[in-house]
């Protein structure tokens, strides 16, 4: 879309590269804090109520949430890990596909959709900061679909599928928790704006290319059909592969052999 790319035009500067990264690295401190002290994570988390009785810093402070749903244990330190690898991965793919610019724009633009949403109808979750995570998972399994994880070292699953149970999650959440739209809709609106038209509009032109390549292909002449043909002795390249051809100024073609004196090619 046009006015997205005047808009990344003129806000280059806000570009921050590895942002996404940067994040997830806060999140792991966080969450290493938070096996030490547990209320930390209280503390950052979004409240609209708190919020409004003065603890401003928790407009930002819940995108800093804990990467870790787990307590400190083999499995909760080994989901951190896997979890902190899946944020680089994503980070570094979306930067290659959009640029700096573009990605940090769209993260950007989650996280205040994030902060105002809650704010007009409180969601009454703290898991706010999650949503961040999911709107770059959500961009990331849209143009890498087939790229396949290993769950616990053993299973293989494309992303598409994880993105398309996180999907699914949020909906049924969303359904037994209506006031969750204000956290949903800000999650999916950027997306609806930067990914799927752009996605949208590289498979349709996929699609018209492969077309064309069909088209092509049908047009060709079988294997057994000659393309060249001399007029006087009717030997082809097929008959004569070492052969060579002349065409005339009128389209009638002759072998070398046959070629007529007072024409020329």
């Amino acid at each position: 879309m046009r006015w997205l790319e005047r808009m990344e035009d003129r806000l280059h500067w806000v570009a921050i590269p590895g942002l996404f990264k940067y994040l997830a690295m806060l999140g792991v401190l966080v969450s290493a804090v938070s096996w030490i002290n547990p209320d930390v994570a209280s503390i950052i988390a979004f409240d609209r109520a708190k919020i409004l009785d003065g603890e401003y810093w928790r407009l930002l402070s819940f995108g800093f949430a804990p990467m870790g749903v787990f307590g400190f244990s083999v499995f909760g330190v080994l989901f951190l890990v896997f979890a902190t690898f899946i944020a680089f991965l994503v980070s570094d793919s979306l930067e290659e596909v959009w640029g700096p610019t573009r990605t940090t724009l769209y993260l950007l633009s989650v996280w205040v959709g994030l902060m105002i949403g809650p704010m007009i109808l409180d969601p009454h979750t703290s898991f706010i900061g999650t949503y961040l995570y999911l709107a770059m998972f959500f961009a990331f399994a849209t143009y890498f679909p087939r790229y396949e994880f290993r769950l616990f070292a053993i299973l293989p699953v494309q992303v598409r599928w994880l993105a398309w149970i996180g999907f699914g999650i949020m909906v049924l959440s969303l359904l037994g928790h209506l006031p969750l739209i204000s956290v949903v809709l800000p999650t999916l609106l950027p997306y609806g704006l930067w990914v799927l038209p752009t996605f949208l509009r590289d498979r349709k032109a996929l699609a018209e290319a492969g077309l064309r390549r069909r088209k092509f292909q049908s047009k060709a002449l079988p294997e057994d059909q000659a393309f060249h043909r001399c007029a006087e002795c009717d030997r082809t390249e097929l008959t004569d592969p070492e052969l060579d051809f002349r065409t005339m100024l009128d389209g009638t073609e002759y072998c070398v052999e046959h070629l007529p004196a007072d024409s020329e090619p």
